[in-house]
């Protein structure tokens, strides 16, 4: 078994090498807000090739994820961090634009994943504004001020 990307390479079938059930994260914004996430969701996980799939959040609409901290895909670097924000019925995310968090992985491997990233210039996106079906055209960044963050982040099993 395994999967064929779009180049026609082979890879083999991901395995699970770890499930992260506790760690927090840190959020501090340029504004001088710390914002605390003290747990991490359910299926947090280390897979072979793909690497982290790791969401923290907290108690006030704060999430972080990383996605691919630890892969082996041979295609260079692909983690990517992403901050995302629900606010009564709106979520926003930043996913649209990775490219504005550099993410430093210390460690990503069985027994943990642990680093932080650098944000800057980061803008909000509507979650929910994306198109469907063939009009799948990514939003505009919503009208709010861009906004820095240093973020540290630890997850165990």
């Amino acid at each position: 078994m395994g999967w064929t990307d779009v180049r026609g390479g082979h890879f083999p079938e991901p395995s699970l090498l770890a499930t992260y059930t506790s760690g927090s994260a840190t959020l501090e914004l340029g504004d001088g807000t710390t914002i605390e996430l003290d747990r991490v969701a359910a299926d947090a996980t280390l897979m072979s090739e793909i690497g982290t799939a790791i969401r923290w959040t907290g108690d006030d609409g704060w999430n972080v994820t990383l996605n691919g901290a630890g892969s082996d895909f041979g295609w260079g670097a692909s983690t990517m961090m992403q901050l995302d924000r629900v606010i009564g019925s709106e979520h926003w995310t930043t996913m649209y634009d990775p490219s504005r968090c550099i993410v430093d992985v210390d460690v990503a491997d069985e027994t943990a994943v642990r680093g932080t990233a650098t944000c800057r210039g980061v803008e909000w996106y509507d979650a929910l504004g994306q198109g469907i079906g063939w009009a799948m055209e990514g939003p505009e960044p919503l009208d709010e001020p861009e906004f820095d963050a240093e973020i540290r982040f630890e997850a165990t099993p």
